[in-house]
């Protein structure tokens, strides 16, 4: 009998195409929020011949005051799809794999994995690219109009004067 996990996904993986393309599959998929979060393109590129200069790649960081929260989706798969998660994000070395609690939109919890940078492989000054944003949009079906928003009008590295969230 398969054991299942959740993983939780608020990058690129929201949508299932790309989720799918990694040989993913998930038995169950939900919208959730972390709470005191906020995506961020601090992770330095592991392929930087492949970026812009400034140009970072997502993860997540705490906000400041541990006030706001973010959104993504969450995925049950099963326990041994993991390593192909892992190899995805480069854990242990580019991200940590971390047990997390995330709040369901009807408010009940729910515990799963997610991947932060590794804090030696993070910039602060790095942005998203516009590019890398406008592959968000398939994603507004499974935001909330106002995350979403928020999320396709921050600053890049072509505009960075634009409001950062």
């Amino acid at each position: 009998m398969a054991n299942f996990i959740n993983f939780f996904a608020y990058d690129e993986l929201i949508m299932p195409e790309v989720f799918a393309s990694l040989g993913l599959e998930a038995r169950a998929k939900f919208n959730v929020t972390l709470s005191a979060y906020k995506m961020v393109f601090h992770k330095i590129p592991k392929d930087p011949e492949n970026y812009k200069e400034g140009e970072g790649c997502p993860t997540i960081i705490p906000t400041d005051s541990n006030i706001g929260m973010m959104e993504g989706v969450l995925y049950e798969i099963d326990e041994t799809l993991l390593p192909k998660v892992d190899e995805h994000y480069g854990h242990p070395n580019e991200y940590q794999r971390k047990k997390m609690r995330f709040t369901k939109h009807d408010f009940t919890f729910v515990n799963g994995f997610v991947y932060i940078a590794q804090i030696e492989h993070t910039d602060s000054r790095l942005l998203p690219s516009q590019a890398q944003l406008d592959r968000y949009r398939p994603a507004r079906k499974v935001m909330t109009r106002l995350y979403f928003s928020r999320m396709v009008t921050q600053a890049t590295v072509e505009e960075p004067h634009k409001r950062r969230p």
